[in-house]
This record gives C-alpha cells, structure tokens and sequence, in this order.
C-alpha cells in the first residue's frame, strides 16, 4: 500500500494533508487507532475540509477507490 500512497501524495499533496499513523509507535500510536476505532493495518480515513469522516476502508484497496475517496473529500 506504501506505493500507492506515495503516489497519491505526490499528485495531490499540494491539496490534501496526508497523516500517517502506526499503532505500534508507542503509547500515543496506539491510543490514536483506538479513538479512531480502527481494526489494525491497513487502515484509511479520509476527512473533508471541515473535519468530517467521509470515508473508511480497510486492508488492500485500489489506487482508484482511494482517488475516488480523497477527490470527493475535496469537493
């Protein structure tokens, strides 16, 4: 998943913030996935502008389901 990630963020870094989160980077890591309830790894959250989730998805997904899913979050 890191190449597409990777790749996502060179094309729209420019209009998207990219955060990366690992629960296994101590205390903090792990306290983040609990809040946001995520399973385990792979996980994706999106957000809109206003701080909404407006998209979840977990384990391996396309480069184009993730596009499709950042490119609504802007609009």
């Amino acid at each position: 998943m890191t190449p597409i990630v990777n790749g996502l963020e060179a094309d729209m870094g420019n209009r998207i913030s990219f955060r990366y989160l690992d629960a296994l980077d101590g205390a903090d890591g792990q306290r983040r996935f609990e809040d946001l309830l995520l399973p385990g790894h792979p996980a994706f959250v999106v957000f809109d502008r206003e701080g909404q989730e407006v998209y979840r998805a977990f384990g391996i997904i396309t480069a184009q389901t993730l596009r499709a899913a950042l490119e609504a979050a802007l609009n």
